[in-house]
Formats: C-alpha cells, sequence, structure tokens
C-alpha cells in the first residue's frame, strides 16, 4: 500500500512549458529471457525565465513540488520519454513503465524520466501497406480533386 498526493492544474500552461523545454535521452534494447526490452531515460529541463525559459526564476521549488503530484504534467512527461524510446528502439514498442522524478538545478526544473517497454519487433517485420491519409489537411486535398 502507497499514499499518493495528486494535485492538479491547467494542461495549457504544462504544454507551454514541456513545449520549450530541453530533451536529452538514451538507451538500448536488450535481449531477455521473455524477449527484447527497452531500458532508458529521459532528462527534460524545464529553464528559468533566466535561462529562456518560463518558469519565473523565484518559483523552481514549487514547480518541482507541482511536477510531482499533477497528472498533466507526468503525463507529459511520460509521452516526451515514450516517444523518445520509440525512437531509439528500432522498432515498435509497448505499453511502458515509467518512473519520474524531479529535481530543482541551477538553470531550471529537471524532470527524470527512467522508462522499460518491450519491443514488438516481430511488427516492425510485417509489410506495411498503403495508408490512407485523414485529417483536415487530407480532407481539403481530397475536396479539391473532387
Amino acid at each position: 500500500m502507497r499514499k499518493v498526493e495528486l494535485w492538479q492544474s491547467s494542461d495549457y500552461r504544462w504544454r507551454e512549458l514541456f513545449e520549450g523545454a530541453d530533451v536529452m535521452s538514451e538507451g538500448a534494447t536488450r535481449d531477455e529471457p521473455d524477449g527484447q526490452t527497452y531500458y532508458g531515460s529521459t532528462s527534460i529541463l524545464l529553464p528559468f525565465s533566466s535561462r529562456g525559459g518560463l518558469i519565473p526564476d523565484d518559483q523552481g521549488e514549487q514547480v518541482v513540488r507541482l511536477v510531482a503530484r499533477d497528472p498533466h504534467a507526468r503525463l507529459r512527461a511520460t509521452r516526451i520519454a515514450r516517444l523518445e524510446a520509440q525512437v531509439r528502439s528500432a522498432a515498435p514498442i509497448g505499453r511502458v513503465r515509467a518512473e519520474l522524478g524531479a529535481a530543482l538545478v541551477p538553470s531550471g526544473v529537471q524532470v527524470s524520466v527512467e522508462v522499460e517497454a518491450r519491443v514488438h519487433r516481430e511488427l516492425a517485420e510485417q509489410p506495411q501497406g498503403p495508408r490512407k491519409a485523414s485529417g483536415p489537411a487530407a480532407k481539403a486535398k481530397r475536396g479539391a480533386h473532387a
């Protein structure tokens, strides 16, 4: 049993902060008895205003506490780490298990995400047929040809 405290704030502000983040990742796929697994780490720096970011320099400690407790912030950080893992795994990955931490550093708030995911190499080996484009741009393009 564990006790978890969650806070919730506006996702719009988190989106702004994470879009301006500096991201660095490392990781690799390892052969395990039950198949390949990706293990990696993603570091996300949310810089202070004095360093070109959006976090006021005097609010770093508050942001560290919020990142650890706000579901929007945790989800944004985990999505960034998942995308980084997908790029590095060279094959589709499954569900990601992630551990997230946040710390105050001289240049801002450092969010660290450790990830682990099963690699599905067999999905990468399946032939990919042509895909029908969707979305507003594709509909507009199809409408222009009609």
